[in-house]
Formats: structure tokens, sequence, C-alpha cells
């Protein structure tokens, strides 16, 4: 069998196989496939719509709960921040919905420690997507600052995913109800094809609570509290997308999305001095307009442009309303605003494919730029018995940033065995940072701290694969790839503090750039029934930016030798650095066998497993606090006529103090070791109408994860626990839970 006929058959990722979805049984079928796709960009793992329905995932936590090596970033009742790979998260993860850049967290520890900012990224509604790619390890080379970690694209819904065979039409709809936060979640669509082109609109609409835990614990105030408080969510999402094709030869595709998300949370766990409860309102928004234009020329030179122009609004608003116990009177409310707002144009040019004596060379030529504007403004008012004061803030001033890039992209054909890839990629940003006058910091510009000035990064970033088709089942792949992250607003110019006070936050507008450098191997073997595939790697992270705090000793301005004697306080000073360098090992390994063939069984049985294990510290000794326990995921499918079966058995490791220095010290918390199951039923009533149930954690394992208590601030109000330790009930997982849910395609 050729190269080119054994590759669509191995078209799976470097680092792990792109088997996601798909069975054994189904090679034959993709043999046939003959679509290009960039080998430098190929997905490690693909989750398709079919299996975000058919295992009922509401979110992006269920998303990846069964995938090794990936999780999500957890802010308590704030939500999620993103994602975790490589023993990096957040900022260092790049998300990306039909090619847009989702916005960059906020994230400062004197605020979001006292609940004031949520500092999350915003969310994704899954019922909209059609396909999560998720890349893992340093690559720049696709998607420019932020790809330290790896990244995960979505790519939206079209209306002929909603449209049944040659039908000119398609009504959809699904709804699904969870447990464990009492969660509704509901999807209708409709869906219009024409020789000219398509419609579809398609609107999400959930009301949900807050997640319970495994026990319910003690309904009290303050940090000893043991429930989860509790929070009431609404969130609204409407994709509207249009393809046009006005001939064979041009595509243009209008899409417009807007997702709103709703949150009032009873803060109960939430304790400053004792006399108050605080409530919160937050609101979040992002909206989108994108045109894109596709042209296949197939001319000498020119192979096909991708062409995409849009603009992108972000909005989070968190209101905190502070009360008296003794008489619910009102004292304070805070008003916290974050707007990021992008303007962007992207172009992607594939030349014609060339040969050059033996070799079969493709080309692409990729650039672009954006412009982005990040601002917050804050309403503090306080309520007196005779009046009501309020005052206008910011904790940072305006940042507007520029971005350009310019991409070329080379695959080669040596052999008809062996590929190949090369790429190289070139990124300037520049942020212009202006003074609004109204920052907590202004009085203090050229005393205490210095004038905000503007900066500029860059990143030359490359990528390089080789692959080689040993013979029919055995295929290796070696691959380096390099990426970068530009120091963002807050790390850059965030400022809180004067000489005395108690916490200090200083800027450092002297930061580098992130960068990182990747070495893969990739072994799989296919064989009829079986697959099996072994992915080792090493990352090497130059200039971590990491947030360093340490005592110091500033004198008391109150200092008096009879009334306050104490001539020293101690101050909390933070500050980024980067960090002379970390680094982080480890390896993926899949298995997949096809058990009916082995028992002789007329009814397909599969099973899979998959595990991931990594370590690694910095250069100062601090471990990599977002490096997950090692994991093992196992799965067993079983189809009989309509019906699918799916038993899970995910077990999660201890997490080791020895790899939970912080600033030369352990964390005060880690995770133990859980072994939790699922059972999902999908039955298929007609081509029409299925029905999804699943039960999860049916052992009822008692377990917290890493990510969860990770997050627990050292200092603060928000989301602390006791010193008995009472409060850590909030962070544990569900317990036995189940979801339910219909699916009508008509």
């Amino acid at each position: 069998m050729g190269r080119k006929n054994i590759l669509p058959l191995l078209s799976l990722s470097f680092i792990s196989c792109n088997l996601h979805a798909e069975d054994v049984s189904r090679f034959a079928e993709i043999v046939v496939s003959e679509a290009k796709e960039d080998a430098l960009n190929k997905a490690d793992i693909t989750i398709g719509n079919e299996e975000i329905n058919n295992e009922l995932i509401l979110d992006i936590n269920d998303l990846v709960k069964n995938e090794p090596g990936v999780s999500v970033v957890q802010k308590a009742n704030s939500g999620s921040s993103g994602f975790n790979i490589r023993g990096v998260d957040q900022d260092r993860v790049a998300i990306l919905v039909d090619g847009i850049h989702q916005g960059e967290t906020f994230e400062n520890i004197i605020y979001t420690n006292y609940g004031y900012f949520d500092g999350s990224i915003n969310e994704i509604e899954l019922d909209s997507v059609k396909s999560v790619s998720i890349n893992k390890g340093t690559d720049s080379l696709f998607t420019g600052s932020g790809s330290l970690g790896g990244a995960v694209s979505y790519t939206t819904k079209s209306a002929s995913d909603l449209i049944l065979g040659n039908k000119k039409y398609g009504l959809y709809n699904k709804t699904i109800y969870a447990s464990n936060s009492s969660e509704v979640k509901t999807t209708s669509g409709v869906a219009l094809k024409q020789d000219f082109g398509d419609l579809l609109v398609l609107y999400t609409y959930t009301t949900g609570h807050e997640q319970k835990t495994r026990d319910k614990g003690n309904d009290t105030y303050g940090r000893a509290r043991s429930q989860v408080d509790p929070l009431n969510k609404n969130s609204h999402n409407i994709l509207v997308k249009s393809n046009l094709l006005p001939n064979d030869s041009n595509k243009i595709t209008l899409t417009y999305e807007n997702y709103d998300v709703d949150k009032n949370v009873d803060e109960r766990s939430w304790e400053l001095f004792g006399s108050n409860y605080r409530k919160t309102h937050s609101i979040g928004q992002r909206q989108r307009y994108s045109i894109d234009w596709n042209y296949k020329n197939q001319g000498e030179y020119i192979n096909e442009i991708d062409t995409k122009i849009y603009h992108q609004k972000i909005s989070q608003v968190k209101d905190s309303d502070v009360y008296e116990f003794k008489n619910d009177k009102k004292e304070y409310n805070y008003n916290r605003r974050l707007d990021q707002s992008s303007v962007g144009f992207d172009q992607k040019i594939s030349l014609t494919d060339n040969n050059i004596g033996s070799l079969s060379i493709l080309n692409q030529l990729m650039y672009g730029y954006k412009t982005k504007k990040v601002s917050n403004d804050n309403v503090d008012t306080f309520y007196f018995s005779d009046r009501t004061s309020t005052i206008s803030n910011s904790i940072i001033e305006p940042v507007t940033t520029e971005h350009y890039y310019v991409a070329l992209t080379n695959e080669i054909d040596i052999t008809p065995s062996q590929l190949v890839a090369l790429g190289l990629r070139y990124d300037a940003y520049h942020h212009n940072v202006k003074r609004n006058g109204k920052s907590i910091s202004e009085h203090l510009y050229s005393d205490t701290f210095v004038l905000p000035e503007d900066t500029s990064f860059s990143g030359l970033t490359y990528s390089a694969l080789y692959d080689y088709q040993f013979n029919e089942q055995f295929n290796i792949k070696y691959k380096i790839s390099t990426g970068f992250r530009a120091p963002n607003a807050t790390e850059l110019y965030f400022t809180y503090g004067d000489d005395f006070a108690a916490n200090r936050f200083e800027p450092n507008q002297n930061l580098k750039e992130e960068t990182g450098l990747t070495n893969e191997l990739y072994l799989e073997y296919v064989a009829d029934s079986w697959y099996v595939s072994f992915n080792p790697f090493y990352t090497k992270y130059n200039n971590f930016i990491d947030l360093k705090d340490e005592y110091r000793l500033v004198k008391n301005k109150y200092y008096d030798p009879i009334r306050y004697p104490k001539e020293f306080d101690d101050q909390k000073y933070f500050q980024y650095r980067n960090v002379d360098s970390a680094y982080i090992y480890g390896f993926d390994a899949r298995f997949k066998l096809n058990v009916s063939e082995l028992v002789d069984s007329y009814y397909p049985i599969w099973y899979q497993s998959r595990v991931s294990y990594s370590k690694g510290k910095g250069s100062d000794g601090d471990s990599l606090m977002t490096i997950q326990p090692w994991k093992w995921t196992n799965n067993f499918k079983f189809d009989i006529e309509d019906y699918n079966f799916s038993l899970y058995a995910t077990y999660i490791s201890k997490k080791d103090p020895q790899d939970t220095i912080r600033n030369g010290k352990p964390w005060k918390y880690t995770s133990d070791s859980a072994l939790v199951m699922d059972f999902i039923v999908n039955y298929e009533l007609n081509k029409n109408i299925k029905f999804n149930a699943g039960i999860f954690n049916f052992l009822n394992e008692k377990y917290k994860t890493w990510d969860s208590v990770r997050s627990i601030p050292t200092f603060g109000s928000t989301n602390m626990v006791d010193d008995d330790g009472l409060g850590l009930n909030r962070f544990t997982a569900p317990g036995v839970n189940w979801k339910a849910g219909v699916e009508i395609k008509i």
C-alpha cells in the first residue's frame, strides 16, 4: 500500500491518536478520504458533536474529564477559566472559536482573592459546536501568542449539521437534565438549504444551580461552611450562520453569535470581618460577527484562498452587595466591569502543489492583523445612614494591543513513505497604554510606581515534523516545535498599594516573552483489530512568567514610641517575574481493541484505554502547580441493535506533596486518589428521535480534583477554608448523579 493511501488511514495526531470518536472498523472508510490536512496542525484529540450528545456533555468539565493530560481551570462559583495542558494553563493554552481567539484572563490576586473580579475566561456553549480539536504541546505556528501548553479550537455548526439526507430543511431540538446541578438545557434550531446557499439559526437556553458535592455538609456562614454557596445560573446562546455559494469557486460564510450568562450567588462562605455577608450578581457576554470567504482557484500558482474578517466583544460585569448581619442593611456595592474588544483580519493562501524532481511540495502562506482593547471601569457605592457616596475608578489603565503576523508552511513528500513538514512564523505585538485619570494608583505615579509606558514584544517560532511510514502497520514521527506568549496587561501594568500598605503589587514593564520548545516522539501500531500508540515528550519553558510573593518589613507610618510602639510592619509584596526556565516531561499512551473479534460476538464490543503521566518544575525549585496527577481512563462500548452501552472507569492518582512546592513551601492542600465509574445508555428510537441517559460516579466516590484544591487562595475573603478544614467539603466532586436527555431531528 502506497503512502498516499496509508496516510489517511493513519491521519492521527502527532501526540496521541485522533480516534477519539472513531472505530477501528471504520478504517476502510477513512482510507477512501484523500482530504489534505496540515501535517503540522493535526489535532491530538478530536471530539465531535455526536460524542457530545451521546455522552451527555454539558460543559468543558464534561468535555475533557475522560481525556488524560487535559483538565479545566476551576474558579469555584466564578466558573472555569480555560484549560490546563502540559503543565500550563489559562492564557498559556490558546482557545479559538471558528479561528477567533477568545478573551484573556484578567487575574490579579489582590482582587480575585476578595471576589471582586471573576478573572475567568469567557465560556463557550457546546450545543452550538460541531467539533473540538485539542492540540498538546508548545506550538505557536497556527495560533500565535499563547500556545505554550497547547490549543483548543472549536468549530461551530452549519446548516448541514441539522439537515437529514437530501432534504431542504431541518428542525432540531435537544433537552437534557443533570441532577448534580439541577440544570436544564434546551437547544432548538432550524436549517434551510438551497442551491445558492443555506441558513442556520440555533438557540440554547440553560438554567441551573450550584454543583452539589457528595456530602451535604453544614449550612453556616464563613470559611467553615461545607455546603456549596447557593447559585442561580441562566444562559442564552444564539448562533446564526449562512453559507452563500455564488459559483463553484467561491463560498462566503456569514456568522453571528451572541452568548449571555447571568449568575446570582449567595456567598455564604465569604468572610471578611465576621459581621457582614455578601451576594453577587455577575453577567458575561460574548458577541462576534465574521465574514469568511473561501476561493478555490486550482490555477497554476494558487490553489485556494481563505479570508476572514471579524469583530468580537467580550464583557464581564460583577456586582457585589455587602450587608450587615444584624439588620440586613446594605453597606456597600462594588461594580466591576471588564471589556475586551477586537477587530481582525486573517488570510491563508494555499499554493499549487509543485514537483521538484521526485519531490512533491505543498506551500501555504498565512498572515493577519488584529487590534484589541482591554479596559476596566469600576463604581464603588457606600451607603451611610444619611447619604450615599459613589466613587468611580479603575484598577488598570486602558491598553490597546496591535498584532501582526506572517507564517509559511511547507510539506515535502520525500518518498511515498516519508514526509517532512516545516513551518516558520513571526509575530509582533505592541501594547499602547493610555492613562484615563481614574486609576486607583494615579496619585502614586512617579512617586511610588513608575509611569505606565508602551511595550513591544515579538516572537519567531518554528515547527518541524518528520513522518516515516515504516510499513502498513507501523508509523513513527518526530516533531520539534516552539511557541511563545507575550505578557498581558495585568502582568505588565497592574498596581496596588502604597509603600506602607499591607499588600502591595508592583508592576513589571521589563518582562520578557515566555518561550517554549517541545520535542516529541510518536510511535503507533495499527493491526486488524487493535491499535496502540505511545508518545513521550519533553518541553522546556524559558522566561516563564510567574507571580512571586515575599514578606518585607516596611515602616509603620503610625509609629509612636508610646501609643504605637511597633516601628515596622509586615508587607506582602507581589510582582510578576520571569523565571529563568521550567520544564515538563512525560508521555501519553492509548490502546484500542475490537473485543468482538476475540470473543466472536455478532455485536460490536470495544475497549479503549488512555493514560497520561507528566512531571516538571521551575529552575527556582518551585513546582509547576498545574501539572496533573497521572490519570488512567478505560472505556468499554457495547452496541446491540438500537442500543449503545458505555462503561467508563477512570483512576486518578494522588497528588504528591513534593510536587506542590510554591514559593519554597508545599501547598497546604492536596488531592487523594480516586476510582470514578460512569455508565451511559443511548437508545435510537428511529432516525429522528434518540434518548440518552447516564449515571455518573455510581460508586459514590468522595474525591477532590487537584485543579479544585489548588484554586483555594492563601489569603482573602472568597473561597477560603477554615483552619480545621471543614470548608474543604465545598471543593469535593459530586457523588452519584445522573443525566437524561432526548434529541429530535426532523
